[in-house]
């Protein structure tokens, strides 16, 4: 079956087809299907935000949709610079990817150079049967003012992200690392996709 991703945000993409390899869904893109469409997430939650883009892709196409937002939240800085929401809106400007990466590398020196980070992660899926979301605090990870020297697949902030199990970067990560891993925004992830759309498949055959 399709379901139709609301991003066209190419590490979000990649890492959501590496999750439902052994799954009988084709993961489609709004690029895909040549929709942009210009969503306004001004929600107070990640949740809000997944849903509102969630329900605008869905009424455009009539297929079961997926969308996610996320919250950055890093330890030992101050509070109002705590990205939030907000990670790449920063002072009213929205940043480019080396701005971002650049303002969070200076962020981390600040603060010593090595810090503790983690997303909270609000996810839609709208379907025929109406709307179901979940919220996901991720693993604890480590944000640092090293920058890697592979490049990211779409998230700027995989170049000074580490994993603290095996102590590397997002960037340099096999999909083998992360299978191994468990992570638990992939566990719960599909867990919820399949619990939504999956087992609803299987009652129909």
């Amino acid at each position: 079956m399709k379901l139709l991703y609301a991003t066209n945000n190419n590490s979000k993409i990649y890492n959501m087809k590496r999750r439902l390899t052994n799954f009988p869904i084709e993961i489609v893109t709004p690029k895909d299907l040549n929709i942009k469409l210009n969503v306004v997430e001004n929600g107070n939650t990640a949740v809000e935000n997944a849903i509102k883009k969630a329900c605008a892709y869905y009424d455009a196409t009539g297929i079961p949709t997926i969308a996610g937002d996320s919250g950055l939240y890093i330890e030992n800085v101050l509070k109002e610079q705590q990205p939030g929401l907000f990670v790449r809106r920063v002072n009213g400007k929205e940043l480019t990817d080396d701005e971002m990466i650049d303002y969070y590398k200076k962020l981390v020196d600040s603060i010593g150079g090595e810090t503790i980070a983690y997303y909270i992660t609000g996810l839609a899926l709208v379907t025929e049967n109406g709307i179901k979301t979940i919220e996901i605090e991720e693993d604890k990870f480590i944000l640092t003012s090293k920058i890697s020297t592979e490049n990211h697949r779409g998230n700027p902030l995989d170049v000074i992200s580490i994993d603290p199990n095996i102590r590397k970067y997002y960037t340099e990560m096999s999909d083998d690392d992360f299978k191994n891993l468990g992570q638990k925004f992939d566990i719960e992830c599909v867990q919820f996709i399949s619990e939504n759309i999956l087992n609803k498949e299987k009652q129909l055959i």
